[in-house]
């Protein structure tokens, strides 16, 4: 009998041991499920006594994998867990451990070990891949931090996503993604582990608007993994966006989106009823 699995460390994908999930498909890249993250010496240890939450992604396990995962977890607990994904809560097993287990070890307060592991590397460059409006660069001259974003790769293809505008506001909605199976484009950047502070404010990271996660995107003809993006936390119905965001988005569709995709993103937000 298969179960669903939700990981979240380094059994995720390009992570150490996601070859341990060689043969379980992935059914959910971006998933959450209630709780806190501490870096155990293995790796990190979800601690589920917290009404935080941790990120990581969702697998379809058969019987034997699970078997060889409570060998690999020793020392650790399994339980169900409701986790929440763009198609809905989910039910699926997680391996954790109890909180008086974590003591004396560092809690990752972001509750992703992807971004724990960006943040731990700071002199690496970053690449980050823009949907919304930051695929113009307007405000990023208006902020004096345009020098963090004179080396675009330029158009990437993201596969699995499609833009929506799903973030309400008292003008209108903001740009998020959804993961759907769908297919949408944006600018792929490479920027200084030094424009991340511009960035989370921008995305309002700590008041809980955005969220970073990561996506592997084709760009160029080639491929980069674990691309730091923005996604947004409490998502609603779709609205249209406010006149002079719109404006921004096309800009930068024209300057860098294929020319159908960025018909195509004009005409849905030009289809959108207004909020």
């Amino acid at each position: 009998m298969n179960s669903l699995l939700f990981v979240y460390g380094t059994l995720r994908k390009h992570e150490k041991n996601h070859h341990l999930l060689s043969q379980s498909p992935r059914i959910n890249e971006q998933a959450r499920t209630r709780g806190c993250l501490f870096a155990a010496k293995e790796g990190p240890a979800a601690v589920l006594e917290d009404e935080s939450y941790i990120c990581g992604e969702l697998y379809e396990a058969d019987s034997l994998c699970i078997h060889k995962l409570d060998q690999f977890f020793q020392g650790y607990h399994k339980q169900t867990v409701l986790v929440e994904t763009d198609a809905g809560i989910k039910t699926a097993l997680i391996y954790f451990r109890n909180k008086s287990e974590c003591s004396g070890f560092q809690k990752i307060s972001s509750g992703d070990w992807k971004e724990h592991q960006m943040i731990s590397k700071s002199q690496h460059p970053v690449y980050y891949f823009a949907y919304g409006s930051c695929m113009d660069n307007a405000r990023f001259q208006k902020a004096g931090v345009d020098q963090f974003f004179q080396d675009p790769v330029g158009r990437a293809v993201l596969k699995g996503y499609t833009t929506r505008f799903t973030l309400k506001r008292e003008d209108g909605s903001r740009a998020d993604m959804m993961e759907d199976g769908g297919t949408t484009e944006g600018v792929l950047y490479r920027i200084p582990f030094s424009a991340l502070s511009y960035l989370y404010k921008r995305e309002g990271v700590e008041s809980l608007t955005y969220r970073p996660a990561f996506v592997d995107v084709e760009a160029g003809g080639r491929r980069y993994t674990d691309c730091l993006t923005f996604l947004v936390l409490q998502k609603e119905a779709e609205i249209a966006p406010p006149q002079h965001y719109q404006i921004e988005i096309e800009r930068g569709a024209e300057m860098y989106l294929s020319p159908r995709f960025a018909e195509k993103l004009k005409r849905h937000m030009n289809s959108l009823p207004k909020g």
